[in-house]
């Protein structure tokens, strides 16, 4: 699916998760990681990621 939809899990996650938890992350095309210093904002977060879908 990602292939598909031509996604890039590293991308997003620098430029759409990482900034709202104010962290950062990366990893590859398929598959990335972010973390964080502020999970006040996880509403937030989760609402960018339901967005992104």
């Amino acid at each position: 699916m990602v292939n598909e939809q031509k996604w890039d899990a590293n991308q997003i996650i620098k430029q759409h998760i990482a900034p709202v938890i104010k962290g950062s992350g990366g990893g590859q095309k398929t598959l990335a990681t972010a973390g964080g210093q502020d999970a006040s904002n996880l509403n937030n977060l989760f609402l960018t990621i339901q967005a992104l879908l």
